[in-house]
């Protein structure tokens, strides 16, 4: 959980944030709440070649050098082994070279974040894929507040570790997998769950580093921060075979 931390002028924070949980890599480069650069592309293997360069081409494409940055953030998972290492990696780097400090986010906080407008005061259930056939799940209130902790479950029992008590409340399904597990939802008779809208496609990709900027962004205007420390929910023997590039 975030910690409290001394207030900070962070209309001037220019954030360098980066994740790689999943098979997309992105970075993004954000200065204030309206104004970011988002570069990002599909790596299922080499995020350890790949996202140092895209961070350069963000910074570049964002017209700013390195010494501009004030914070970095990092998705720390859950999701890929490997990926949450590279990123949490990459940020420490930034943090070390730069002297500054740095903020580790959980993506699936991250993607709740992102999406608690279009909950509209829903309980949102936010996912990763762990890439074994199971999800990585989380459920979070209508203000993109935690309720409980993260937990696994093959997509057809997801339902069944659910509150029962929220059966019958209106749920929206964020990440990996949302679509159709809102079917599988309402096949165990949660007739009120949805994903999330055709038009918010990004929230049902999963989480990316835009995201990761905006709560990190949003947690130091609360004067908070969380360390760089990755959210390992299983062996790393336990993910998939790697395959050459």
């Amino acid at each position: 959980m975030p910690s409290p931390s001394a207030p900070s002028l962070n209309h001037q924070a220019v954030l360098l944030a980066f994740e790689a949980s999943t098979s997309r890599l992105s970075v993004a480069v954000m200065r204030g709440p309206n104004d970011m650069t988002l570069v990002e592309r599909d790596a299922k293997v080499g995020q350890a070649a790949d996202l140092i360069p895209m961070a350069v081409r963000a910074m570049a494409d964002a017209g700013l050098g390195f010494d501009s940055i004030t914070h970095v953030a990092a998705g720390r998972g859950p999701g890929s082994f490997t990926g949450i290492r590279v990123a949490l990696a990459s940020a420490k780097g930034v943090c070390l070279a730069q002297g500054i400090p740095g903020l580790g986010v959980s993506g699936l906080e991250a993607l709740a974040f992102a999406g608690r407008k279009i909950a509209a005061g829903r309980h949102l259930l936010c996912l990763a894929d762990t890439r074994r056939g199971s999800l990585y799940a989380q459920l979070f209130d209508g203000d993109a507040g935690c309720v409980g902790d993260v937990f696994e479950a093959s997509p057809d029992q997801l339902a069944l570790h659910m509150p029962a008590s929220l059966k019958t409340h209106p749920m929206v399904i964020l990440g990996h997998g949302a679509a159709d597990l809102a079917l599988v939802f309402q096949r165990h008779g949660w007739p009120a769950v949805n994903p999330a809208p055709a038009t918010a496609k990004a929230l049902s990709d999963g989480v990316d580093a835009g995201m990761i900027a905006r709560l990190a962004l949003h947690r130091l205007d609360a004067g908070l921060t969380s360390p760089l420390q990755p959210l390992y929910l299983a062996d790393p023997r336990l993910g998939p075979k790697k395959t050459s590039r």
